[in-house]
């Protein structure tokens, strides 16, 4: 997947730069709905530095995703964006990680000099939805439980079994406790889920605009909406 754009900058809303960086590899790779651990290759540095070389500083605010979590990069892509931070002067880092590693958010922050927040693909705040997903989150992990590591989570929209009121109850709970949030709308891919489209209709006539309202959210129409992808 090297042809993917990997490098945007957000205007509005969240300021920042946003970088998609290749990982050794997704560890969890059980969700059903996702393709994506399939951006990989032999040698994920070569694919990397040059993103990272793009990187201007400009908010003072990188965001940086791959196709797993931030404790999949090879030790000379967490040592070059450490690099990249102190060059360009960036204040706060994002990452994504999956909640296998939530004991881990400590040590690995302690590799880059600025404040480093996390987020999480939750993707619904329903236990059952979560499960049927395969999510690796238990049922028994509240949203307050996810809140005590992560300061933002990812929800998913349009998917069959969801209904409005699942959709909605859990960006409440983002609303709620969450410093940042975003709801992706399912966009097919190689996966054996499907979408809803009824379901996907109202999200983007009747749903989106009511989320956008928030300071807290985005809203992703499509995989590629931040600019990467």
């Amino acid at each position: 997947m090297s042809d993917l754009e990997r490098y945007s900058v957000i205007e509005t809303g969240f300021r920042r730069e946003f970088i998609l960086l290749q990982g050794t590899g997704c560890r969890w790779r059980k969700c059903t709905f996702c393709d994506y651990y399939l951006d990989t290759s032999p040698d994920p540095y070569a694919v990397n530095a040059p993103v990272l070389e793009e990187v201007t500083g400009r908010y003072g605010v990188l965001d940086v995703i791959n196709s797993g979590s931030a404790m999949e990069f090879d030790d000379r892509t967490i040592a070059l964006i450490a690099e990249t931070v102190r060059k360009r002067n960036i204040e706060d880092l994002w990452f994504e990680t999956h909640w296998m590693y939530r004991s881990e958010l400590e040590a690995f922050s302690a590799h880059f000099p600025c404040r480093v927040h996390y987020r999480i693909g939750v993707e619904s705040f329903n236990p059952d939805l979560r499960i049927r997903w395969k999510k690796g989150i238990g049922r028994d992990v509240t949203p307050e439980m996810i809140r005590k590591y992560f300061e933002g989570v990812c929800l998913l929209a349009g998917m069959e079994g969801q209904t409005e009121e699942d959709i909605m109850e859990s960006v409440e709970i983002a609303e709620r406790l969450f410093d940042y949030y975003s709801v992706n709308l399912f966009c097919p891919n190689s996966s054996a889920e499907k979408r809803n489209e009824e379901l996907c209709r109202i999200f983007a006539a009747e749903l989106a605009p009511i989320i956008r309202r928030s300071s807290k959210a985005e809203v992703l129409i499509e995989n590629t909406d931040l600019g990467v992808g």
